[in-house]
């Protein structure tokens, strides 16, 4: 008798575990229903039966760990033994003209010219002028020289804001309908520092962060998710609001988003016409400015076209071809970390100049420092209060402005991006957002901010809402807030209103599997031998992308050299995120595949590269393979040397 109660009652006991406990079904299943890990079975279709990928749960992670204060130093500060007493021998006035300082020597001859923007890629450096001419330059950028016998000694670029009547066809009419509006327009300022991570922006700007919620009410946006790998997809997408490269969804069992431009649209094409949204501002009556220090730009590097002509009323790239592409000894040396000169300062002092050149009129920047936080976690740390600094120098502007503080993702390579908290920082870019303070009393929009800081985004409803900045604020108030506003064709929402109702997680956004915020459980798998066909077949589906590229008679073929990672997705069935280092190049990749014993497929076939490829791929200019290329004009070289 009692061996027939035994099974009955394991059963009852069974059930009440998984009622009171929350078992996962499919997991139950897996137990009495397949075989072990390498045992023979068949497979339920991609994403069929994967119901976590339909919840989002969202978590940010502690701001310090005894790992990150291990090996971050907020203390670290190159600039700390810098030439403070440096003085530039020249000036240039607010009238156009250079004029030497007193730390000139008198046996120094002086000389000054423009230097003009010809294309994306080169500028057109003007006729020399000497100081005592007091030639007025009507133009941005104005290189000065002096000699002293007859040996260059001293280069420095100046920035100026010029409004002179070079600027008739440059500025964009005033449409009549903003002329009869009661209030300016707001003025909209987007200031984004490359490889700024949510959490590490958190860290680095702790003042900053401070002092725009408690002076201009600014709210931090947590779960924004980049999509793209790097710059120019999330730029693209916030700027242009479109996708540019297809989101392969087979990891859910849904047929892909397509991309909205290709290759030739996005690269080979020039940018014009193309919905800017600094352009789309200047048609509403702003006058515009963009700057960026790196001189191989975000719509550039490499080898593509960016725009034809100068996309906004003020352009700061002549100044940073000359100084960066043309390499200039003196001029490198003169304006150096070392005499305390900083890309990003040259950014800001060129803004300030912008904000003070136009009272009258509302205004749209984008700045955009890429060499801040590119390749170090440590390196931003000491800008903090230089960047505090710079909001209260101009507090009165920005307190009456829209500003978007932003990074495009995460910091992607090094030790901090295999950190658990870098980790999901590399997929979550820092913004934070203030509205003028006339509308912080408007109930409806400070609620919506607040209420949408924790839901999951993406850049393309930072795009959505620059969209509705520039439309609603085109037209006389009052304004309204409180309903969603939805555009056919859009894929991003107006941060500004309630989002759609529909579920956010990313299934339903046009965010990639492989840069998902929503947490997912994942358990840490031994790996065995027989586990190698995991990492052939990530070589396979890499090699496989190098040749849809029409790139392998330039790119090795590449083999797996070591599985280093391979982890089971909770409640998944049979999905793995597997990490292999490939060779020739050392390249380790990360994705996620399906299977059981040797038989295996690739989920997710834009595989992630998570460490530094430095010029491996630069015998291509196709920025999505670079990190898949290993060029074997490189192994060429490194033969030559045994």
């Amino acid at each position: 008798m009692h061996c027939l109660l035994r099974p009955f009652i394991a059963l009852l006991c069974g059930l009440y575990g998984f009622l009171w406990f929350g078992i996962n079904y499919d997991d139950v299943k897996r137990l009495f229903t397949e075989r072990a890990f390498h045992g023979q079975k068949q497979f339920d279709a991609p994403g069929l039966t994967d119901d976590i990928f339909d919840q989002c749960r969202l978590q940010n992670g502690p701001l310090w760990t005894s790992e990150l204060k291990k090996w971050l130093h907020p203390e670290h500060d190159p600039m700390k033994s810098c030439n403070r007493s440096f003085s530039a021998w020249s000036e240039l006035l607010p009238d156009g003209r250079v004029q030497l300082t007193e730390a000139c020597p008198e046996e120094a001859d002086c000389r000054a010219r423009a230097v003009l923007l010809k294309n994306e890629y080169h500028t057109t450096l003007g006729k020399w002028y000497e100081i005592r001419e007091e030639m007025v330059f009507e133009n941005d950028i104005v290189e000065v020289e002096c000699q002293i016998a007859d040996v260059v000694v001293y280069s420095f670029i100046h920035t100026q804001i010029w409004r002179g009547k070079a600027k008739k066809n440059l500025t964009a009419p005033r449409p009549k309908k903003a002329e009869k509006l009661a209030v300016k327009p707001p003025s909209v300022y987007i200031i984004v520092l490359d490889s700024i991570g949510a959490s590490h922006g958190r860290r680095v700007f702790n003042q900053t962060h401070r002092f725009l919620k408690e002076e201009f009410g600014a709210v931090e946006m947590l779960h924004m998710n980049k999509v793209g790998e790097n710059s120019r997809p999330n730029g693209i997408a916030f700027l242009f609001g479109k996708l540019i490269s297809n989101i392969n969804r087979n990891m859910y069992g849904l047929p892909p988003i397509p991309a909205d431009w290709n290759r030739t649209v996005f690269c080979k094409s020039f940018l014009e016409e193309k919905g800017f949204i600094l352009k789309e501002f200047e048609k509403k009556g702003y006058v515009t400015m963009m700057a960026e220090d790196w001189d191989k730009g975000v719509f550039n590097w490499p080898g593509c076209y960016g725009f034809q002509k100068q996309p906004t009323t003020h352009y700061m790239r002549p100044f940073q071809l000359r100084f960066n592409k043309d390499n200039v000894g003196t001029m490198k040396s003169n304006m150096s970390t070392s005499n305390c000169f900083e890309q990003h300062l040259f950014l800001n002092e060129y803004t300030e100049k912008f904000i003070k050149a136009y009272p009258d009129r509302p205004r749209a920047f984008l700045t955009w420092a890429s060499y801040l936080g590119h390749d170090s976690p440590n390196l931003p740390f000491h800008t903090d209060i230089q960047y505090k600094e710079f909001f209260e120098r101009n507090k009165e502007e920005f307190d009456n402005s829209f500003i978007f503080f932003m990074g495009d993702h995460g910091l992607r390579f090094g030790w901090y991006s295999r950190d658990p908290v870098g980790q999901r920082d590399v997929n979550n870019p820092m913004l934070m957002i203030s509205v003028p303070r006339r509308l912080r009393d408007d109930v409806d929009l400070m609620a919506n901010l607040e209420q949408n800081s924790k839901e999951l985004l993406t850049m393309f409803d930072t795009h959505a809402t620059l969209v509705d900045i520039a439309e609603t604020f085109s037209r006389p108030g009052p304004y309204n807030f409180s309903e969603t506003a939805e555009k056919p064709g859009r894929m991003g929402s107006s941060l500004l209103r309630p989002l759609p109702s529909a579920p956010r997680n990313c299934k339903t956004l046009p965010i990639p599997p492989q840069y998902c915020l929503c947490e997912i459980k994942k358990e840490r798998l031994n790996i065995t031998a027989a586990h190698s066909a995991i990492g052939k077949t990530i070589a396979t589906v890499v090699n496989e992308r190098v040749a849809e590229a029409n790139v392998s008679d330039i790119c090795a073929e590449l083999e797996m050299d070591q599985l280093t990672q391979l982890q089971r997705v909770v409640g998944a069935h049979d999905l793995y995120e597997a990490t292999v280092r490939l060779r020739p190049g050392g390249g380790v990749f990360q994705t996620f595949v399906r299977g059981f014993s040797t038989d295996y497929s690739v989920v997710v076939p834009d595989v992630t590269r998570i460490n530094k490829y430095g010029k491996q791929g630069d015998c291509t200019k196709m920025n999505e393979i670079r990190p898949l290329c290993y060029c074997k004009s490189d192994i060429a070289k490194s033969s030559s040397l045994r």
